[in-house]
């Protein structure tokens, strides 16, 4: 099963990863998440931003993520504990 948490994007890193300051931890999740966390995006489901991240900016990015309340589907963690996750926006009543 997926681990899921969901959040507001705080800041953009570069143009495959951001800030995400988590408000919302799926029940059931294999692990605990911090308050604030990197997300490395392994795929997208945002209007407005292509599936080709060679087309990504950070302006691009800014304009879809900072701000957003957004949904992390969790595939891995890096060594360094950032979170390797499919970013898709998400209605804040259902998350």
């Amino acid at each position: 099963m997926t681990d899921i948490i969901w959040g507001n994007g705080q800041s953009i890193i570069s143009t495959e990863s951001f800030q995400l300051n988590v408000t919302h931890r799926k029940d059931g999740n294999s692990e605990k998440y911090p308050d604030t966390v990197k997300i490395i995006i392994s795929g997208v489901d945002l209007p407005g931003l292509s599936d080709n991240k060679t087309e990504w900016t950070v302006e691009n990015l800014q304009n879809l993520i900072v701000n957003a309340f957004l949904k992390c589907e969790i595939d891995s963690k890096t060594q360094e504990g950032d979170l390797i996750a499919k970013v898709s926006h998400s209605g804040a009543a259902g998350y």
